[in-house]
């Protein structure tokens, strides 16, 4: 896919991306996409529609090969991200939330993604992570409830320890010895338990005592600023009162 063709007679390639992943638009409609060659025809996930999951927008073959439209997104995978060191446990949670939910759907409708890790995983500019390549991935690859827990521990900055029994650490073990086959009420168990511990105060979700925020803390250091100035009126009020004595 050169530069300037057109694709299925209206995605007009504009720029080269990485591997078979082109930057287009819609010459219909205006929209910029991506376009993928994938390896093989993608198959009935591609229809698959939520927020988590990169929308497809069309399929179709060019010069014997096949081809899929996706929605152009700005972000970076997480991999992409990892780079920059990982994330403290109450992100990990958020992002493994977030793509269970995906999962979730997907399960619900008989169908697996088979490859989540961190560089299929986008994450927005809003914070959304987005699933690539369900559709498009050779069939039973690694069970998508596994996959997920190794991936969240690839993001995590710090081990996580095993802690209370509704801790991270404990899902992440918990996760990673589940029976290969997708259920899809498994999958929403985990995504609600995931929920749960992203909306967690800091201190519950922290890896390490350098994130742990102790319940006393927070109002200490709500105040601490309004301390600081009425000690300043004080003392001034003090020297005023010894001065005029």
């Amino acid at each position: 896919m050169e530069i300037g063709s057109v694709v299925g007679g209206r995605y007009r390639i504009e720029a080269g991306g990485v591997g078979e992943v082109r930057f287009a638009r819609d010459t219909a409609s205006g929209q910029p996409v991506v376009v993928k060659t994938p390896a093989r025809a993608p198959g009935p996930a591609v229809r698959l529609r939520h927020p988590g999951i990169v929308t497809v927008l069309d399929v179709g073959e060019h010069e014997g090969r096949p081809f899929l439209v996706m929605e152009r997104l700005d972000g970076y995978t997480l991999d992409d991200h990892l780079l920059d060191g990982g994330y403290r446990a109450a992100q990990v949670a958020e992002f493994g939330a977030q793509i269970a939910e995906a999962l979730a759907v997907a399960h619900r409708a008989g169908m697996t993604h088979g490859g989540i890790d961190p560089a299929r995983l986008l994450l927005t500019p809003t914070g959304v992570v987005k699933i690539l390549g369900f559709g498009t991935l050779a069939p039973a690859r690694t069970p998508d409830l596994s996959a997920l827990g190794a991936t969240m521990h690839q993001l995590l900055a710090h081990p996580a320890p095993p802690g209370s029994p509704d801790g991270l650490g404990a899902l992440l073990s918990e996760l990673r010895d589940v029976p290969p086959e997708s259920d899809p009420r498994l999958t929403e168990q985990f995504a609600a338990r995931l929920r749960r511990l992203a909306q967690e105060p800091a201190r519950s979700a922290s890896t390490g005592p350098e994130l742990a925020e102790w319940p006393w803390q927070r109002p200490l250091l709500e105040w601490a600023p309004a301390v600081v100035i009425c000690a300043g009126l004080l003392a001034v009020t003090v020297y005023a009162i010894a001065v005029t004595v």
